[in-house]
């Protein structure tokens, strides 16, 4: 069964509306029209969180993964935290970020609905350590790292979430291809060396680093992936055939 009724309910009943999963096409082109935002009644609050087909991704994975400690690097509103709760419900999950209203907003709605939840108002790197020791109970087996988008950042999110991590920790990673993030994406995969999937099939392009997974986990996750040169190859065929060259055609009228 899905988690997405319960998940819209319970933001819904703390008066924000999920707004997510739109097409760019519908909405002016806008590249962030998949991502999650919130109407509150009076306008749009949020941050770009995963998208509707991404928390689709993820609760699949409940399939695959029976993680018993869960860390979130990057909160905002909980939409993410909460989704991860609701698919792995026996999982003591502890969410950090530096935005208290996000912080309060998640504590409030996982005590209102029996999520095993623990936010904590802090930064990365330096708070995932102190947070994990105080709030789960083993070393973290599944991380979601969706904080500041740069290179720099992943690499150091990384880094201190490997030292609170066991061994065949399963990490994902939101935001890679559109924040052009792939370089700390290898860093990351190079250092550990851990298996990966750059998951081109998804709105934001994220990504996966794990250890050990198994066969149908690995098919799962090549069904949101793409070989390279095929999809450049599609890429090259959809600009030449798909896409009007109108200053082209003017040049050629001259």
């Amino acid at each position: 069964m899905t988690i997405l009724p319960k998940l819209h309910a319970i933001y819904n009943s703390a008066g924000l509306k999920p707004l997510t999963g739109h097409s760019t096409g519908h909405m002016f082109d806008w590249m962030d029209a998949p991502f999650t935002r919130f109407f509150d009644g009076k306008g749009i609050v949020g941050c770009a969180g995963l998208s509707l087909f991404e928390i689709m991704f993820l609760e699949h994975l409940a399939g695959y993964l029976t993680p018993k400690n869960i860390l979130v690097i990057g909160n905002a509103h909980g939409w993410s935290t909460l989704a991860a709760a609701l698919t792995f419900p026996e999982a003591k999950i502890v969410a950090i970020d530096p935005y208290e209203p996000g912080i309060a907003l998640t504590n409030r709605l996982a005590q209102e609905n029996g999520l095993k939840i623990t936010a904590v108002e802090a930064y990365s790197p330096d708070g995932i350590k102190p947070a994990c020791a105080e709030h789960l109970d083993g070393p973290v087996d599944f991380v979601l790292i969706d904080a500041v988008h740069t290179n720099e950042a992943i690499i150091t999110d990384f880094a201190a979430a490997r030292e609170v991590a066991a061994d065949d920790c399963f990490y994902l990673f939101h935001d890679v291809v559109n924040w052009k993030m792939t370089e700390g994406l290898k860093h990351n995969q190079t250092t550990s060396g851990l298996d990966g999937r750059l998951l081109t099939r998804t709105p934001s392009g994220m990504a996966v680093l794990f250890k050990g997974a198994s066969p149908d986990l690995v098919a799962y996750l090549d069904c949101f992936s793409d070989n390279p040169q095929l999809l450049q190859a599609y890429r090259d065929l959809v600009r030449q055939t798909m896409v009007k060259d109108s200053f082209g055609e003017a040049i050629a009228a001259l």
